[in-house]
Formats: C-alpha cells, sequence, structure tokens
C-alpha cells in the first residue's frame, strides 16, 4: 500500500473519530443536563416548587419566610381585641359556698347572716341529652256552628317520628365542618346524647341539608362571576375510588366549589363561572385557565417557590434577585395602595417593568438554547431552568399585574385556603363514595365557606338551612374584589 492511499485512510479515520467524538459530547452533555434536572427533582419540596406540604413525608423542609422582619415582638399588639375569659352579661346561677358549721365550735351556722370575701366565676354547659317533644294533633268543634276544627302540626314536622333541626345542623357541623367521619359521629352522638344514630341517617341529613342550599349555593355562583377579580384553583379528590377535581371560584366573601372527574376545559366550564366570566381570573399558570377569554394575573407565591428551587440546585444569581426584586415590588404596592392609589404611577410600573425584563435577560445569558445534536431528531430539550425563563416572560404582564392595578391581589392564595378544606376530608374519610356524595360536600362546603367569611356561627347558618331559610349572607354586599 503506497503511502498516499495510508495518508488518506488516516485522515478519513481521524474525520470519523471527530464526528464521533462530536456526538458523544452532545449525548454526554444531555445526559448531564438529564442528571441535573433529575436531581433537581429529588430536591423538590413543598418551599422550593409547587408540590403539596403533603408530599414532604417525614423530611419536611426548615420553614423559611421570604416576609422581612417587622421589627415587632411576637405576640397580641397594642390595640388587639382579646378573645379571652369574659364575665357573662347575665348570671344563671347563684351558689354561696359558706360553711354549715364553726370549725372550733362546731355551733350550726346556716341561718347566720355572711359577708362575701370572694368571687369566682365558672360558664358550662348543661348535661346534653335529647328532648323528646310530642305534638298532638287537636280537633275542636265550634259550639257555635258545630264545625269541625283540626290542628295543623308544625312546620318541618312532616314524619310520625323524626329528628329536629337542631341535632342535624349539630350533625353536619361535625361532618362537614369538622370534618369528623360518619363512623365517628355516629359514636360522639351516641355517646353524648345516647342517641342510635345510624351512617344511613346521617347520610340522609347531608342530602337533605345539599337540597335546602340549592338556591342559595346557585345564588353565591352568580355572585362570584359577577366580581371584577375572583381566584381560581382546582385540586384532586377521590370519589369511587377514581380521581375527581374540586374547582373553586372565590374571593375574600364568597366561596364556590364543584365536582368534575375532569381537570381541564371540562371540569372548568361545569364549574359555571369562568365560561362567560369577563373579570380577573387569578391562578397557578395552568395553561387550560388561559382558554377562558377573561383578564388573567398569575399567582407570584407559586413563582417565588420556583425561584427558590432554581436557586437553591443551580446558584444562579438572577432568580435571588428575582425574588428579592418580587418582594419589594409588593412593598411598595402596598404603600402605594395605602395612600388610596389604585395601581402604581405608570413611570414607575414602566420602571419596573425593565427592571423585571433585565433580571431575566440575565437568566437567559445564563441558559442559551441548547446545540443541535447532529442526526438527532425531535423537538429539542430546553431545560427547566429555560423553560420557567420563557413562561417569566412570555407571562411578564400577568405577573404584574398587581403593581398596576391594586385589585388584583400578590398571590392566590384564597382559592388555595378555600379549597384546602378537601386533603382534611380525604385524610379523614378517603373521599367521597359516591358522585352524589362528592357533589353534596362541595354545595356543603361552598355554603360554610361563606358563612365563615361573613362572621357567621357555622352551627346558626346550618340551622337556618334545616328550618327552611338558608341565609343569603348579605349576597348583595359580597362584592369588591378581593385582598
Amino acid at each position: 500500500m503506497d503511502l498516499q492511499k495510508r495518508i488518506e485512510q488516516l485522515e478519513a479515520l481521524v474525520k470519523t473519530l471527530e464526528i464521533t467524538i462530536k456526538m458523544q459530547a452532545g449525548i454526554i452533555a444531555a445526559q448531564a443536563e438529564t442528571i441535573k434536572e433529575l436531581q433537581a427533582r429529588l430536591d423538590m419540596n413543598s418551599g422550593n416548587s409547587s408540590k403539596p406540604p403533603s408530599s414532604d413525608g417525614y423530611n419536611k423542609p426548615a420553614p423559611k419566610s421570604l416576609r422581612k422582619p417587622s421589627g415587632r415582638k411576637p405576640g397580641g399588639q397594642p390595640g388587639h381585641k382579646g378573645s379571652g375569659f369574659k364575665l357573662p352579661e347575665k348570671i344563671d346561677i347563684v351558689q354561696q359556698a359558706a360553711p354549715e358549721s364553726c370549725f372550733n365550735c362546731e355551733h350550726d351556722l346556716t341561718h347566720t347572716v355572711g359577708e362575701i370575701i370572694e368571687t369566682r366565676y365558672e360558664s358550662d354547659i348543661p348535661p346534653i341529652a335529647l328532648v323528646a317533644k310530642q305534638v298532638n294533633r287537636m280537633r275542636m268543634i265550634c259550639p257555635e256552628c258545630g264545625l269541625k276544627n283540626e290542628g295543623m302540626f308544625p312546620a318541618g314536622m312532616t314524619s310520625k317520628f323524626q329528628y329536629g333541626a337542631n341535632l342535624k345542623a349539630f350533625a353536619l357541623t361535625l361532618l362537614n365542618y369538622g370534618m369528623v367521619s360518619l363512623s365517628r359521629t355516629e359514636e360522639i352522638l351516641s355517646g353524648a346524647l345516647n342517641a342510635d344514630i345510624c351512617q344511613g341517617t346521617l347520610q340522609s341529613w347531608v342530602y337533605e341539608c345539599e337540597q335546602a342550599l340549592g338556591d342559595t349555593v346557585e345564588a353565591i355562583r352568580t355572585t362570584v362571576a359577577a366580581q371584577p377579580v375572583v381566584h381560581n384553583d382546582e385540586t384532586g379528590f377521590p370519589v369511587s375510588g377514581k380521581n375527581h377535581w374540586l374547582h373553586v371560584s372565590s374571593t375574600d366573601k364568597l366561596t364556590y366549589i364543584t365536582v368534575h372527574p375532569k381537570r381541564g376545559y371540562e371540569g372548568m366550564a361545569h364549574n359555571g363561572v369562568l365560561p362567560d366570566y369577563t373579570g380577573i381570573s387569578v391562578h397557578d399558570c395552568f395553561s387550560t385557565y388561559f382558554k377562558f377569554g377573561c383578564e388573567h394575573a398569575l399567582c407570584n407565591a407559586h413563582l417565588l417557590r420556583e425561584l427558590t428551587g432554581v436557586y437553591e440546585a443551580s446558584g444562579q444569581q438572577w432568580a435571588s434577585e428575582l425574588i428579592s426584586f418580587l418582594v419589594d415590588l409588593k412593598e411598595l404596592s402596598a404603600s402605594y395602595k395605602q395612600q388610596g392609589d389604585t395601581g402604581l404611577p405608570y413611570d414607575s410600573y414602566i420602571e419596573q417593568a425593565e427592571i423585571y425584563q433585565r433580571i431575566l435577560d440575565m437568566g437567559f445569558g445564563l441558559n442559551p438554547l441548547p446545540e443541535r445534536v447532529p442526526g438527532k431528531r425531535g423537538r429539542q430539550r430546553k431545560g427547566r431552568v429555560r423553560c420557567l425563563l420563557e413562561r417569566l416572560a412570555e407571562h411578564r404582564d400577568k405577573i404584574l399585574l398587581f403593581a398596576r392595578d391594586f385589585r388584583v391581589p400578590f398571590d392566590n392564595n384564597q382559592a388555595e385556603r378555600d379549597i384546602r378544606v378537601a386533603k382534611v376530608k380525604k385524610k379523614v374519610s378517603g373521599g367521597a363514595r359516591t358522585l352524589r356524595g362528592a357533589e353534596a360536600f362541595a354545595r356543603i362546603t361552598s355554603f360554610i365557606q361563606t358563612a365563615r367569611k361573613h362572621g357567621r356561627s357555622i352551627f346558626s347558618a346550618l340551622l337556618s338551612a334545616f328550618c327552611g331559610q338558608p341565609e343569603m349572607f348579605l349576597l348583595a354586599d359580597s362584592g369588591g374584589g378581593t385582598e
């Protein structure tokens, strides 16, 4: 073999090796990025991502707060209205703690006049017991004309044997507000009242309450749909062993919850608030929400957790700077709001938006688009941080809307608090056995949470439902957006 041919073979081999090395370098880089993302996933918890606290298990992260110290001491602040023991306006029982005889000579002191040297007070409830009431329907013959006149049973007394509204309201307070299971509610009523009430009867009271609340809960829905700002969220909820979704639309005065097998558009449309809504919907950037034609505002609490995760996993400074920027912008907006403004001045908002964009540009510089691997087809993987940056850039105005319009809150905590009750229910009973039971739970919970937001007694509110006159909670005065 001549020398020239040998050189050509070696050159071809070198080119082949160069291509192979370049391909391997691309594969190694892709694998390194995958390992980095998988490690970031392992490091995720409720403090640096959107994972719920229930997923942390026993390795709960140490609490971290992005709030700046207020400088105030812990506990009640000056002017705080206390809720400790108060002397009752009416004393029902007065008891004298007097000696019956002299401690020295044992002389009878029963009829001796004494003086009060100290007074103490105790508030308690009387022994709990069922009160059995018998109602006799009477017939009376008029002595003047001889007409037979028959009396009428009280409203709501429809059966030969039945339980009263107070007992039903108490049971529903345990079931739907205290989140006590059916079996334990049965035990509580049996032990406290000596009443043998089976679980089937308790469940029938749930359905009775649900039916009584139909018009009231529908009024809550229409009133929520008329508000300028509405919080929206969804969470999984087991029904008959299959995962369903609770959808919530709420304000600081109203809560409306529904259940549906789907999380996405079908479930949101079934909720009945968003399809024709024209105000501002606050949510966590779940893409399906953008299919509705209203204006959108995004939850910054979710973004702060994601940015914390990026900074902890990679140490990239832009994430830390964006966290500080959002927290400072929140405080700046609050100071303008206290002065009576409805939003940041235009020039100030533009300046803040430019700072936001400069921070993102720093992030884009550290996270460029990956080079395409030669010979590899399909969509190029961008990486979690790059995707977050693109989302932050695409939805800038929705993220910063809280600073432009002070009706919009900084976060979506309102909806998250309103729907968190589903997780308690899930822990207690594992969900609902039937779809009808889940729908009853959602409707009654809507009513209870709305009552609570208006400062009403939950027991009294449920009692009004069983008495046929469920309170409407001043729905006409429930407007004005959210805090």
